[in-house]
């Protein structure tokens, strides 16, 4: 296992040692951590933890150090970045038999890189092209025609259909569907008629694919993810969706066909998506996004609004009771009203 010292991991992660430079030999978090080990916080909410934590050092902000005294500490301007950048320090890789496995089933036209490492009960189609250092865990399907890039792991049970391009270092985890035919039929009376598709799925470089997320292939053309575009489980692209570079989407986020999504893009779980979504935009939770959201902003609710005037109308729906209460209220004082003028114009009149 290895260790590092406090100012051996300061300059990876832009920081600054406050108390003694500690030898670090992991990571954990502040109730499981033990004396050769690192920990953090980033919130003043886990302050008793972290004061109570055995951990030989923390990671954590300036703004926290006066109330850690007595603690070892590498302060950091970013908690989260420094705790995934040291972690990969002590996280073992797995170490994988290069070749194919007899119990694998690999057609003659397909292209194995030797480092390739193939798992038994795996099935490579003809013309497939697989390159160096990939992984196929038992159970993974790739369909004719298909490309895998560098260093790409593809995790068990895994479905790649025929035509997908994989770039390199991609990570697809268990169950993953990708390049299945979209939902396109066309009606006839009381039938609809499948429409076949035509098209494929492209994967750019370091993509992460969730387990039983689904990517649709393209009716024509392609569907295709960014460069570093992260995708959490269960997931569903649409066919002939077009997602940007590094945007983050959370779990059960559903994406209907051919919308496009631009770079860094950050989507919440369960969010529902009609409508193209520009550059930097935030989309929340459980948003149903049923127009087009601008470049940078925040958007919440069903159908999905700017955020600040979302947070206005969730403010006002929980007054409700209350509004309408006191809307009663003011109807009957404005009955009793009519009812003294009409009075006084009759005795007047």
């Amino acid at each position: 296992m290895p260790s590092y010292k406090l100012s051996e991991l300061a300059p990876l992660v832009g920081g600054k040692i406050l108390g003694e430079d500690v030898e670090i030999s992991g990571i954990n978090a502040l109730e499981l951590a033990t004396e050769k080990e690192l920990s953090f916080i980033n919130s003043g909410r886990l302050l008793e933890k972290a004061l109570l934590s055995r951990a030989g050092a923390l990671l954590a902000p300036s703004s926290l150090a006066p109330k850690l005294s007595g603690k070892n500490l590498l302060l950091v301007p970013d908690v989260r970045l420094a705790v995934a950048r040291i972690a990969w320090l002590f996280y073992e890789r797995p170490e994988h038999p290069k070749g194919i496995s007899p119990l694998a089933f690999v057609e003659e036209s397909a292209r194995v890189d030797p480092t390739a490492s193939i798992y038994p009960f795996v099935y490579v189609g003809r013309g497939v092209k697989i390159s160096s250092g990939v992984v196929l865990y038992p159970g993974v399907y790739v369909g004719e025609r298909a490309e895998i890039g560098p260093e790409t792991i593809i995790f068990p049970n895994a479905v790649i259909y025929p035509e997908t391009r994989i770039s390199g270092r991609v990570l697809v985890h268990a169950g993953a569907v990708i390049g299945s035919d979209g939902f396109g039929y066309a009606q006839d009376g009381e039938k609809h008629i499948k429409i076949p598709h035509f098209g494929r799925v492209e994967i750019g470089e370091e993509v992460e694919i969730g387990a039983n997320t689904t990517i649709d292939r393209a009716t024509f053309g392609i569907t295709s993810l960014g460069e570093g575009t992260k995708l959490d489980n269960l997931i569903q692209v649409a066919h002939n969706v077009r997602l940007g570079r590094s945007c983050v989407l959370a779990a059960q986020v559903g994406i209907t066909g051919s919308v496009e999504i631009e770079d860094f893009v950050m989507v919440g779980g369960q969010a529902g998506i009609n409508k193209p979504v520009r550059r930097g935009a935030l989309v929340a939770a459980r948003a149903g996004v049923a127009r087009e959201v601008p470049a940078g902003q925040a958007v919440a609710g069903a159908p999905a609004i700017e955020i600040k005037k979302w947070r206005r109308c969730v403010a006002a729906y929980e007054r409700l009771p209350e509004m309408l209460r006191e809307l009663k209220e003011l109807r009957q004082k404005v009955a009793r009203l009519e009812e003294v003028l009409n009075g006084r114009k009759e005795s007047g009149s």
